[in-house]
């Protein structure tokens, strides 16, 4: 069987370290990367199929690395207002138009229970996920109230969207550090070339490769020929 070596794990190493650098600073300057998004937010507020969506208001987002935002959200109809407290058995549905600093485009398509929207009194979190480019990979809608419990609110907090704004940028993979593997490596080379590895395995540890074949040709010897080892026990009568 063939064997790289020292040398060659050694060479593989170097070159994945490489590719790790290259990768980890590639990835560092788009993390670095500070831009902008603008999110136009539409809802539907009837829990049927062909509901219309109408314009909810706004977020722009200063800074994708700071998080500063700008919320423009439209006062709630009377109107609408009911139909927000008539959702309490349906879905609330919530449409995302994103467009980046460089004016990419991309709509998302989020909802929650409507009776978590009304019992929070129209307190909602918009969670805004970028991948390592600032480029938003999806957007999707919570409220403050984890599970309805019926509860009534007053119809004054139905009259604007409280909205809090995350944004999630992907997190980098840890780069493993090979110095310390690298050096054990080293070390290990340089023993054995001084002769002063001393090998502490135990005596089947080191020799099971020529124990087990033997152990295997016994048994398969004896399965084989089981009236040859009758008639020997027999014989011995």
């Amino acid at each position: 069987m063939n064997s790289l070596g020292a040398p060659g794990v050694l060479l593989g190493i170097a070159i994945f370290l490489h590719a790790s650098y290259l990768g980890h600073s590639y990835l560092q300057s788009e993390v670095d990367y500070d831009g902008q998004l603008s999110i136009d937010l539409q809802h539907a507020l009837d829990d049927t199929p062909e509901s219309a969506f109408k314009s909810r208001g706004s977020i722009d987002i200063r800074s994708i690395r700071s998080g500063f935002v700008d919320i423009d959200q439209d006062v709630i109809a009377p109107e609408d207002a009911a139909k927000i407290s008539a959702l309490r058995n349906g879905v609330y549905r919530l449409r995302a138009k994103v467009t980046t600093g460089s004016g990419k485009k991309s709509s998302f398509l989020t909802f929650v229970d409507g009776c978590s929207l009304y019992e929070s009194g129209l307190s909602d979190i918009l969670t805004v996920s970028l991948d390592h480019s600032g480029h938003p990979m999806a957007v999707s809608l919570s409220t403050t109230k984890g599970v309805c419990d019926g509860s009534t609110v007053d119809a004054k907090t139905l009259r604007m969207f409280n909205t809090t704004v995350l944004i999630s940028h992907m997190e980098q993979a840890p780069i493993p550090d090979t110095s310390a593997y690298i050096q054990k490596l080293e070390r290990e080379k340089e023993a054995r070339d001084r002769g002063e590895t001393k090998d502490n395995r135990s005596f089947f540890a080191k020799y099971w490769m020529y124990i087990v074949p033997v152990v295997i040709f016994v048994l398969i010897s004896s399965a084989a020929n089981p009236e040859g080892a009758a008639g020997n026990a027999g014989g011995g009568r």
